[in-house]
């Protein structure tokens, strides 16, 4: 009966090692919405052509509210932003830091092809602190600048997708 039962226990506690280590996996896709300010320099390369170094910032709100990954968490991004508006196309990208109310930090590449205003891209982790330790996997976004504002600035949103 004591093998029986310590072997119960051992299928049981492998069992839920299997099912969370299932859980932390699927935990790493961040759905929902970061809004940004866009801050840089831009240059204009030829006539018609741009092209922005800086930084997106702000703030990414989970769909899955409260307790949720990244929810409320601060996001940088340095990053690039080449723009023809003689084509009427546009390729970005850089790096991403999103950091929680506790500290703990997620790295990120990502890349978005687009018009200029929409844009469709992907991310990847590349590595974290704290919790975030260990991060591995990628999703898909989609963007759109929304002003373009006087003072050179942008604001808009990307909308991290399933």
């Amino acid at each position: 009966m004591k093998r029986f039962k310590a072997l119960h226990r051992a299928l049981t506690m492998g069992a839920a090692f299997i099912v969370c280590g299932v859980a932390q996996a699927q935990d790493w896709k961040p759905v929902g919405e970061f809004g940004w300010l866009g801050v840089g320099k831009t240059y204009e390369v030829e006539k018609g052509h741009y092209y922005w170094v800086g930084e997106f910032s702000g703030t990414f709100f989970s769909d899955k509210g409260q307790g949720s990954l990244f929810h409320k968490a601060g996001v940088k991004c340095p990053a690039h932003f080449d723009l023809d508006t003689n084509t009427k196309r546009a390729t970005a990208g850089g790096y991403c830091i999103v950091t929680d109310g506790e500290g703990d930090q997620a790295y990120l590449s990502w890349q978005n092809k687009g018009d200029g205003r929409d844009g469709i891209g992907t991310f990847n982790f590349t590595g974290g602190t704290g919790k975030y330790k260990g991060i591995k996997g990628s999703n898909n976004f989609t963007s759109l600048i929304q002003v373009n504002w006087p003072d050179g600035t942008s604001s808009g949103f990307a909308t991290w997708n399933k």
